[in-house]
């Protein structure tokens, strides 16, 4: 027990800790637009009819995995001002992103 304390002393004292934090939480922001994308996909080819066969099963597949992900990540933002933040974060990096990927929800098309 003492190794593994002073194991993570020294990962917060030189940085580790702080970068790991970091990186999950971008790759968290990186998770939840690309599953905010995959679903509005998913509609649109619903919508026409086109979510069908091994699409439609690698799909349910895809949602079923992100649905456990995102529940075990919600584990670990216990306080609501951070999940808050996390809200704001994302819909703001989903405004820069599609933005940026010239994909305006604006511009959707539908039936």
């Amino acid at each position: 027990m003492k190794a593994r304390k002073e194991t993570i002393r020294r990962a917060v004292e030189n940085g580790s800790m702080d970068r790991v934090n970091r990186l999950v939480s971008a790759a968290h922001l990186l998770n939840c637009e690309a599953n905010g994308l995959i679903e509005e996909t998913a509609d649109i080819l619903r919508e026409n009819g086109l979510l069908l066969g091994e699409l439609k099963k690698y799909h349910s597949d895809f949602v079923k995995c992100a649905d456990r992900y995102f529940r075990e990540f919600a584990v670990m933002v216990a306080d609501d001002r951070r999940k808050m933040d996390m809200f704001e974060d994302m819909d703001e990096f989903d405004r820069m992103f599609r933005e940026w990927a010239k994909i305006d929800e604006s511009k959707q098309i539908r039936s």
